[in-house]
């Protein structure tokens, strides 16, 4: 395999984890918008079980969206690396 082959199949490779690293950070913001319709706002769910729940998901909710965050991170990182990777394939080789 050429260099510039390894190169390309490099940048694929991390185009397809930055893919799995988007749907992570969706389906985290996707979980925690469903979980706040639960006793959040509601009189539905009341007393101390309820209230433990909420605290619980204050403290968790910031957590996981910080793991979102994190994962667009990654995602912009793995990207830009997959770009300097294929701008780097297409340079010019000097022969041997």
């Amino acid at each position: 395999m050429t260099e510039s082959a390894d190169l390309m199949r490099q940048a694929e490779a991390k185009d397809m984890l930055a893919d799995r690293f988007d749907g992570y950070a969706k389906n985290l913001e996707l979980l925690l918008e469903r979980i706040k319709t639960g006793s959040l706002g509601g009189p539905v769910w009341t007393g101390p079980a309820a209230q433990r729940f909420d605290n619980d998901f204050l403290t968790r909710g910031s957590e996981v969206t910080r793991l979102a965050e994190q994962c667009h991170a990654a995602v912009r990182n793995l990207r830009r690396a997959a770009s300097r990777l294929r701008e780097q394939a297409s340079l010019p080789r000097s022969p041997l």
